[in-house]
């Protein structure tokens, strides 16, 4: 589907199909300084949604949402550690039980959300570490609240860190988001975790 065809005939232009993706998928100013791979957005992925014709739900940064965009936490204290306490698992709940009502949302219209995509494996907040039951405890604070949330409601979506930190592992990974967006979510559950 092209851009602007769907209503030509005064039918629903839209796709029904979406992916999740953190903040800084979208909009690379979110990261901690020194963290940003690009000047602006992960080109690749929002390249290739736009492709096959699939939407993208931004998810709010957990740093950002806990401790500031300047990430203001005590002197020497890691953003891991300062995300990883009670106020902050509380606050990364929250933003999960909004994305997952989000998500039920779509899916009540008759959306399906394909995929949802985390970040490198040391964010604090967004690291996807796939352990195929699940994400393992060095997961991004965030992600394992999300994926319990959404678990809770009985809702499976792929989880996948990209990891534009590292070119050989992020062409990976923007092929597995091709052969999800190619596919459907359904065949590509069990291929979530990188090698």
């Amino acid at each position: 589907m092209s851009p602007g065809s769907g209503n030509a005939a005064g039918g629903d232009g839209r796709g029904r199909r979406l992916i999740a993706v953190i903040e800084c998928i979208l909009n690379q100013n979110a990261r901690d300084a020194g963290a940003a791979d690009s000047p602006a957005l992960n080109a690749e992925v929002v390249l290739l949604c736009r492709d096959h014709d699939v939407g993208l739900l931004q998810m709010p940064c957990p740093e950002i949402a806990f401790l500031g965009l300047k990430r203001t936490r005590p002197k020497g204290e890691s953003i891991r550690a300062a995300l990883d306490t009670p106020a902050g698992r509380r606050c990364c709940g929250n933003l999960a039980r909004e994305v997952a009502d989000r998500i039920e949302a779509y899916a009540r219209e008759g959306c399906e959300v394909l995929a949802l995509l985390g970040g490198n494996p040391g964010s604090p907040g967004c690291a996807v570490h796939e352990d195929g039951s699940g994400l393992r405890p060095e997961s991004g604070v965030l992600m394992r609240e999300l994926r319990a949330e959404l678990r809770r409601r009985s809702i499976e979506i792929p989880f996948r860190g990209m990891r534009d930190h590292d070119p050989a592992s992020h062409a990976e990974d923007v092929e597995w988001l091709r052969g999800v967006l190619a596919t459907g979510a359904a065949a590509r559950r069990d291929e979530s975790a990188p090698p």
